[in-house]
């Protein structure tokens, strides 16, 4: 029986060392890790509120929509989500546990309709039921990407700082320290006029 001869380059002889010098190739390609890019939220009041991507705030815009709201843009150059779903996280109030820090990204019909580079945040509200709760500055899963994260791109994830209660806590209650000043004078001056008598007798 004779052979065509187009059919010798696929023998089993000369397939082995072909598929060990692709394979060889293929190991011996770079491994390029992906980056993951941080949205990092810190409230300060409940009116302020500020957001970075990868520690700059360049092109975002937070708006103060009401008393502990924000809407948050973010330039379409550097932020995109295409993971093609709304996202939503908690984060637990630091003084007030049954309370927590919503933030939804993307669209999402509990709240206005958000485009793909902006985000909603509500303070001091009940959780959101679908999701779990993170910690006072804790880190979300990755829930989108910054561009094609497979070619130069990168994977996103969110973190949320409530110091709007430590702030608050901080600030004197001035009717107060104004008491405490008036007693001390007033108790100063009982004792000088207390020891004045003392020494005139």
């Amino acid at each position: 029986m004779k052979t065509n001869p187009s059919f010798r380059i696929f023998k089993f002889s000369t397939l082995v060392p072909l598929a060990i010098a692709i394979a060889a190739a293929l190991v011996t390609q770079p491994i390029r890790a992906i980056p993951t890019e941080t949205i990092a939220i810190t409230e300060t009041s409940s009116t302020s509120l500020t957001v970075t991507l990868n520690g700059s705030a360049t092109g975002i815009t937070v708006t103060n929509t009401a008393s502990d709201q924000w809407l948050v843009s973010f330039s379409t150059s550097v932020f995109s989500i295409d993971f093609g779903r709304s996202e939503r996280f908690n984060w637990t109030e630091p003084e007030n546990s049954s309370q927590a820090n919503v933030v939804y990204f993307g669209i999402n019909g509990q709240v206005p309709s958000l485009a793909a580079n902006e985000l909603f945040i509500v303070s001091d509200t009940t959780p959101v039921i679908a999701s779990g709760s993170l910690g006072n500055g804790g880190t979300t899963p990755v829930f989108a990407t910054l561009g094609d994260p497979f070619n130069g791109g990168a994977f996103l994830n969110a973190t949320f700082n409530d110091n709007a209660a430590t702030a608050e806590a901080t600030v004197p209650d001035t009717g107060s320290t104004l008491g405490l000043l008036s007693l001390s004078v007033v108790a100063l001056l009982g004792a000088t006029r207390l020891r004045f008598l003392q020494l005139a007798a």
